[in-house]
Parts: C-alpha cells; sequence; structure tokens
C-alpha cells in the first residue's frame, strides 16, 4: 500500500513497507523518479528514492569495528554492506507524510529512525533523523532520477566537484581525497555548490541538503543517483573520517524550477 499526496503541481507517493521510499515524485506532469528493475541488484537497492540508515553507502565486507569488538552486516552482491538497514525495512506511519521505524540487530545498537516529507506547490523536502548511540552513523538519501522523460527528454546533470574520494578496485575509498576525475562516476565529491538536474526545457530539480558529502552515480542508461550523505562511505575504517560519524539527521530539499517558455502540457490551456 502506498502513501499519496499532491500540493499544485506536485504529486508523491511513499512506499511504507519498503523503506518508506519515495516511489513517484511527479512535477508538472513529468515522473522524476525511477523504479526501473537493474539486472542483478536487489529492488531494495536500485528503486525510488530511500533513507540510508544507519549508514550510508559501503561498509567493506561488512565488517564494523567498534570499541566493543566487530559487528558483521549483510553484504550484497560486491562483498560489501550497502545503504544501511531501514531501506529493507517497514516503516509505520506516524503522521501524513511521517513515518518510524526501530533498527537494531545486526547493528550494534538499537535505534529509531523517523523519516518525514513535506510538500509544497514547488518542493519536496525530505528529513530523515537517527537517535542511535554506539559507534555513532552516518546517514543520507538514495534517490534514483529518471535519466530521460516519457517523450524522450534527456537529464543533464550539472555538478561542480571540488575534490573527490579516492577508491580503489574493490570500490572501497582508500581514505584519500583526490582531484576529481571525469564520469561517469560511481564516486564521493565534496561539491562547490549543490547539484542541479535539468531535462532540456522540460523541468529543472535543485538539490539541497545540509550533508557535506555527494555521491554520484552516472552508469546506469536509464537513471542518475545522486546521494547527499553525512559522511563518506566506509568512514568506520578511516579514523581521520570518524569525526563525521556523529550525524542525528539529514535534509534533502527538491525544488521544481519550470524554466520560461516550457511547453504547455497535454490538456493545459496554451
Amino acid at each position: 500500500m502506498t502513501v499519496t499526496a499532491s500540493v499544485g503541481p506536485l504529486a508523491v507517493a511513499i512506499d511504507p513497507d519498503h523503506g518508506a521510499r519515495l516511489v513517484s515524485f511527479v512535477a508538472h506532469g513529468e515522473e522524476l523518479i525511477s523504479t526501473e528493475p537493474v539486472d542483478g541488484v536487489p529492488e531494495s537497492i536500485s528503486r525510488g528514492s530511500y533513507p540510508m540508515v544507519p549508514w550510508a553507502g559501503r561498509i567493506g565486507h561488512g565488517r564494523l569495528r567498534t570499541p566493543d569488538g566487530a559487528a558483521q552486516l549483510p553484504t550484497q552482491g560486491d562483498d560489501h554492506a550497502l545503504h544501511g538497514l531501514g531501506r529493507d525495512a517497514a516503516w509505520e506511519q506516524v503522521g501524513p507524510l511521517d513515518f518510524e521505524v526501530q533498527l537494531g540487530d545486526p547493528w550494534p545498537v538499537d535505534g529509531r529512525a523517523r523519516l518525514s516529507y513535506a510538500l509544497e506547490d514547488s518542493r519536496l523536502v525530505c528529513t530523515l533523523r537517527w537517535d542511535g548511540g554506539g559507534p555513532g552513523a552516518s546517514l543520507g538519501f538514495h534517490p534514483w532520477f529518471r535519466r530521460r522523460l516519457d517523450d524522450g527528454t534527456a537529464v543533464e546533470l550539472d555538478v561542480e566537484p571540488l575534490e573527490m574520494v579516492e577508491r580503489g578496485p574493490d570500490m572501497l575509498p582508500t581514505g584519500r581525497l583526490v582531484p576529481p576525475v571525469a564520469p561517469p562516476w560511481d564516486d564521493c565529491f565534496r561539491l562547490a555548490r549543490q547539484p542541479v538536474l535539468r531535462w532540456g526545457d522540460r523541468l529543472a530539480l535543485r538539490l539541497t541538503s545540509d550533508a557535506p558529502w555527494w555521491v554520484v552515480y552516472t552508469r546506469p542508461s536509464h537513471a542518475v543517483c545522486v546521494e547527499p550523505q553525512t559522511a563518506p562511505p566506509d568512514s568506520f575504517a578511516h579514523a581521520e573520517w570518524h569525526g563525521w560519524l556523529h550525524a542525528s539527521s539529514v535534509t534533502l530539499a527538491l525544488d521544481v524550477e519550470v524554466p520560461a517558455g516550457r511547453p504547455a502540457e497535454v490538456g493545459q490551456d496554451s
């Protein structure tokens, strides 16, 4: 069962039973979220826009080292733990667009996550909170945006990386920050400014977050992912990054901008 809401030209659908994820975000008649399956990738990773809690990105080989010992987290096809536990959980609806879930084992401490969506006539604000203690946490959002609209209009990704987290052939960070390389990307960056996605003269989507890190994934042919994170992937394995592991919340705002002279929608008076 999905939870739906609409305000003016914007409409959302949320799936509480599968991570309280956004499975539809329609702006001015255009569906912007991809739910298309990806061969060899679990649906809970490749579908919609979901919260990453209590960790964001990869944890190498699922091994989490804590002051109290080590914990083994479930791994995916690349032998790493991916994108937290919240994406696979059923969340309880506690408000019109508010959801909560209790998370614990195999995470070493129990905690409660709360995800709230605030819809306005030109923006959607997503806020994720976590009250767990223990080894710390990293939080984020993992949206899959459609590369092409129904009429074939392709997305242009406007990002300006300042520096990039170097990763090894195992896809894990080395702990070094390096100059950005050219796309295609499956990489974590610090950006000079907030990213923008533009679908030609149809519309644009400006992403704003209080998270200092962004993972940008441009390899798929059907979608692009632009993911704010409070810490780089696998930060638990790098002592110099442990200062980023005290997040209790993260916010992602999606602001819809309609270019001047945008073609009229079907059925809309011109």
